[in-house]
């Protein structure tokens, strides 16, 4: 008898707990987001130069393995103009895994010459700047393995890094930490673990960069995996404080590692992984300003990161098509826009604009884009053995959006 009044004294005592963490946090999940109370940044839309080409870098790795890129123009931070970060190592998931860093920094005068080759900059030799031991240290909690870096630069200046990093067992028991670049992007400061659950704050991950706010917070899409797996987005104030976590609408499960973008001020897009549900079937969700259900789309996602990102008024899809039955569903990326007609239509569609690269039976995937007047800077894991970056000339895709469009009248 006293035994079972102890145990349910300790029951409800958690419960106690549990809810003055949520009241007290304010960080109880909510269902619903309201973008009009959010005023999100949008890309500048200034004249461009015209170039004709792609330019192609392979970033040296002298690890066996490289995955999951980010990249950030930080031009405006630092005295670099591009930093790059992914993690390399033995394998994805093993210990010895760190979080590498390289900047491309273009030659003097350069950039404006037409006639471009990978002789218009270079990158510096990676250097790895973050590893579990070194996070343990920072955070004070014994972490085994990282993976996952994503970094952006907010609207005060500030860069970001978030990374995953797991204590025990695989990516399905991982945690998001918060930390920041300094020094000139030299050295990085140590923010916090993200705290997301009273209970079992686990099984979170962050694999794309935040929506961008004009009063220097943002919005941060982040996924749980763990048994229901399902997207989440986190509402940061300037502060860096969350002040709120929604939890996507609820038929949303299995899909993981959600990309967002603006279509206007007040109103998003975004796409997920789907992890081999509803017909492998790439599900596309809008919050104007409230999120609906998601829809279907023209396109399969098997079990890949698409990421979105916004320029030339435009929005674009970098997504994982290969045109081979068999081939492997990671060999080729490709370059869509989004048809904005289809908004009002049962089922979202993209348009392919361009094949980025293709490596047979192997993988070009895991993209991160960053922007600036001329060119949009796409990374991308190749066949797992480096990095590569295209620069992609805005031009181009002007052309490419022109001839899409003629198609479709």
């Amino acid at each position: 008898m006293l035994k079972h009044i102890f145990q349910t004294s300790i029951f409800l005592l958690a419960l106690c707990v549990c809810a003055w963490w949520c009241i007290d946090s304010d960080n109880t999940p909510s269902p619903h987001i309201d973008f009009s109370k959010h005023t999100l940044h949008l890309p500048d839309t200034s004249p461009y130069n015209v170039y004709n080409d792609i330019i192609y870098f392979d970033i040296p790795n002298s690890e066996a393995s490289a995955h999951a890129s980010a990249i950030a123009n930080v031009s405006n931070v630092s005295d670099k103009y591009l930093m790059l970060l992914y993690f390399a190592g033995s394998r994805e998931g093993a210990r010895d895994v760190g979080i590498y860093q390289s900047f491309f920094t273009f030659n003097k005068n350069n950039k404006n010459v037409k006639e471009q080759d990978s002789q218009i900059g270079k990158w510096s030799e990676p250097q790895k700047i973050l590893d579990a031991p070194l996070l343990s240290n920072l955070s004070g909690k014994l972490i085994k393995k990282l993976g996952n870096p994503v970094t952006f630069v907010d609207m005060q200046g500030r860069t970001h890094l978030f990374v995953v990093g797991v204590s025990m067992g695989g990516w399905a028991t991982s945690k998001i930490y918060h930390l920041m670049f300094k020094d000139n992007l030299s050295s990085l400061q140590y923010l916090r673990e993200l705290h997301l659950s009273p209970f079992l704050n686990f099984s979170h991950l962050v694999r794309t960069p935040a929506m961008l706010k004009d009063d220097g917070g943002f919005i941060l899409p982040i996924y749980h995996e763990l048994a229901r797996k399902y997207p989440l987005l986190l509402d940061f104030n300037h502060h860096l404080d969350i002040d709120s976590i929604f939890i996507l609408p609820p038929q949303n499960l299995s899909q993981l590692q959600p990309s967002f973008v603006p279509l206007d001020s007040h109103s998003t897009i975004g796409v997920y992984r789907n992890h081999k549900v509803l017909n492998d079937v790439m599900q596309v969700i809008e919050c104007a300003p409230l999120c609906k259900h998601s829809k279907p789309s023209n396109l399969r996602n098997y079990d890949a990161s698409s990421v979105l990102f916004n320029a030339l008024d435009s929005t674009f899809l970098l997504h994982n098509q290969s045109s081979r039955p068999q081939g492997n569903k990671r060999e080729e990326l490709w370059l869509y826009m989004f048809d904005r007609q289809s908004q009002e239509s049962e089922s979202i569609d993209f348009i392919p604009l361009l094949r980025l690269d293709v490596l047979l039976d192997s993988e070009v995937s895991y993209p991160s884009v960053a922007l600036d007047r001329d060119f949009a800077y796409i990374a991308y894991t190749y066949g797992r053995k480096h990095i590569r970056v295209s620069f992609v000339p805005k031009s181009m895709l002007k052309a490419k959006l022109k001839i899409a469009s003629e198609a479709m009248q």
